[in-house]
């Protein structure tokens, strides 16, 4: 499979080296709107081609990697589909529902494959967790927690800011939403929210309490304090977490009074979802079945709901 990665800032590297990984993607180029940074990816990741978009969305490549900014990936989205190209979009993919359901609906006209990267649903340790919670090693789930925050250091015209595209909750809170809708099996219900947005300035810090079923669940998510990263499970006979779980495989549980660690290799944090995206395509299927669109759209209606929510508190 021919793939090129769209956007050259920072995740392009990690998002490259990982594909470089998988035998059956042939990383071909990086295109960018600044020529020059596309010229400089290509020559460090030995790649054959580079350019703007439009040199790869006319040329034979089969998948396209959207890994620019977020509220640019709309138009590249739809630009790519219409091109007929596979598109892996990184996460969030975008931030309206309606948005969402007409990519999905293009990706179908036009007989491609359109999936969201989450890559914390695709990693092995989110998996063995999912596996361990569904056997009842931890008994009757109680409670699920996730968190996301780390201190950034954002200019003031940065994206991260604004109030419309901007945000702790757009930026971050489809892992902490996602990986718990993966091991969940559904989506939640807003019960309660705090953040800390203006009327000028999009929120750094939020705290949401969700339902899943009667089931409770907490989300922390910020882009200006730092954080005990993790994700944390309490059933009725023990409990499973798992630190910086987007990225790492290390799972500490508890039955009983009893605790193990269990060690879950990991060639690289991008790899599970590249290696999934580049299986479908081989295989010539259009839908994922970890990330279909039912996936995204359960995400983006909550972290919707969730920035709505948001900005009511502001007003009042």
């Amino acid at each position: 499979m021919k793939l090129v990665i769209f956007g050259c800032g920072r995740i392009a590297n990690r998002i490259a080296k990982s594909a470089k990984l998988v035998d059956t993607i042939d990383l071909t180029g990086f295109a960018s709107k600044d020529i020059e940074k596309a010229k400089a990816y290509c020559e460090t990741y030995e790649c054959k081609d580079y350019g703007n978009y439009d040199r790869f969305l006319n040329g034979d490549v089969d998948a396209v990697y959207i890994a620019g900014y977020n509220p640019g990936h709309y138009d590249l989205i739809k630009q790519c589909l219409e091109h007929r190209k596979n598109v892996i979009c990184e996460k969030p993919m975008l931030f309206d529902v309606r948005q969402t359901q007409e990519v999905f609906e293009l990706a179908k006209r036009n007989d491609v494959l359109l999936m969201e990267a989450l890559k914390s649903v695709f990693l092995p340790s989110i998996s063995e967790v999912k596996k361990m919670m569904k056997e009842g090693q931890i008994g009757e789930i109680r409670s699920i927690y996730a968190s996301f925050m780390r201190a950034g250091h954002h200019p003031e015209t940065h994206w991260i800011h604004d109030l419309t595209t901007g945000g702790a909750f757009k930026d971050l809170g489809s892992y902490c939403i996602g990986t718990m809708n993966f091991l969940m099996d559904g989506r939640p219900e807003l019960l309660k929210l705090e953040s800390d947005r203006t009327a000028e300035v999009s929120e750094s810090t939020a705290y949401a309490d969700l339902s899943y079923g009667g089931i409770p669940a907490r989300v922390s998510v910020s882009n200006s304090l730092d954080g005990d990263n993790h994700l944390y499970a309490e059933g009725d006979k023990g409990s499973i977490r798992v630190k910086n779980y987007w990225k790492e495989g290390t799972i500490e549980y508890r039955i009983g009074q009893k605790t193990f660690v269990k060690e879950v290799p990991l060639i690289s944090d991008f790899y599970y979802e590249l290696k999934h995206f580049a299986d479908l395509c081989d295989a010539g299927k259009k839908m994922s079945d970890v990330m279909s669109d039912k996936a995204s759209l359960d995400i983006i209606a909550i972290t919707s709901q969730i920035d709505a929510a948001v900005g009511e508190l502001q007003r009042r």
